[in-house]
């Protein structure tokens, strides 16, 4: 059985990625599209992404960018927007009486100091972060533009004035890091810095894993890291997943209804029995891929 936090970050880090031919500049492939409608409706897409800066799984190919392009309505887990990259920064703080390094002690967080410097943050900024956030910016690759898959599709919407919307809230999508312990925060950031090389080889398999456009491959990668099978990797992976696959999938209903969206979400929460593509089957939603007809009613 794998050990806690290994296990923990692990997941956390494909979360946060999915949650999400291999050659290196082939397009995404359209594996991570489908059609999502109701009979004598119009379609819907719905788009498995991955929530990295990366110049290969930002290069869509003409089909994707084609239903995007026709649809009036983009639907994310959460709306990249001013507002929300502020609340994400002010939830990454410690309380103002609270400091990482009376929270780590001086020998780690000196260790964690000087791993955020080389990411450009100084010591005065690493000291106001939550253990879970120093951990997160840690594992996360290098930004090569500035800006993630989602991130893009946000502002290809916002230039096309599509109606925009999102299916959580930031305090929803944030509440698993804040209800971690504070010692299981703090057994994650130390588990990352030990493991930084693994984490970058992780990073690459990962997006390798998606650039091959294969759900059962991504749902199958998931799975390895269930080893055990242990009642706390389940209870996380129904937080981290399944509860939230229940929640959007409810909350998508109307706007599916409406037709004419585009819905792009982390691309493992798309298989699975508990996963999007099921779900909506189950809510009478005709679930194919673009490239199979679809015959009138």
């Amino acid at each position: 059985m794998w050990h806690f936090n290994r296990y923990l970050q692990r997941l956390v880090l494909t979360l946060i990625f999915w949650l999400t031919s291999i050659a290196s500049f082939a397009d995404v492939a359209s594996g991570l599209l489908w059609r999502i409608q109701k009979p004598q409706h119009p379609a819907n897409y719905l788009f498995g992404t991955i929530h990295v800066d990366d110049k290969r799984v930002k290069r869509l190919n003409k089909n994707i960018k084609h239903h995007f392009n026709e649809s009036k309505t983009l639907c994310l887990e959460i709306l990249p927007n001013k507002q929300t990259q502020q609340g994400i920064g002010l939830a990454m703080l410690l309380p103002e009486d609270i400091f990482l390094d009376d929270v780590l002690g001086e020998l780690l967080f000196n260790r964690v100091s000087l791993e955020m410097n080389k990411k450009g943050m100084t010591p005065l900024e690493t000291i106001r972060l939550k253990p879970w956030a120093a951990m997160i910016l840690l594992s996360r690759p290098e930004s090569q533009s500035g800006y993630a898959l989602d991130e893009q599709l946000y502002h290809w919407g916002v230039d096309q004035n599509k109606k925009l919307c999102a299916l959580e809230s930031l305090s929803e999508q944030l509440a698993i890091f804040d209800h971690l312990s504070r010692q299981d925060q703090i057994s994650l950031l130390t588990d990352s810095l030990e493991n930084l090389s693994v984490m970058k080889d992780l990073n690459e398999k990962l997006i390798q894993s998606y650039l091959s456009g294969s759900l059962d491959n991504i749902y199958q990668q998931s799975l390895e890291m269930e080893i055990g099978n242990s009642e706390l990797s389940i209870s996380l992976r129904e937080q981290l997943i399944d509860q939230r696959n229940s929640m959007m999938a409810d909350r998508l209903v109307s706007v599916l209804n409406e037709g004419y969206a585009f819905v792009a979400v982390g691309a493992l929460h798309l298989p699975g029995k508990q996963g999007l593509l099921h779900l909506l089957r189950e809510k009478g939603f005709i679930v194919t891929a673009p490239s199979m007809p679809v015959h009138p009613w």
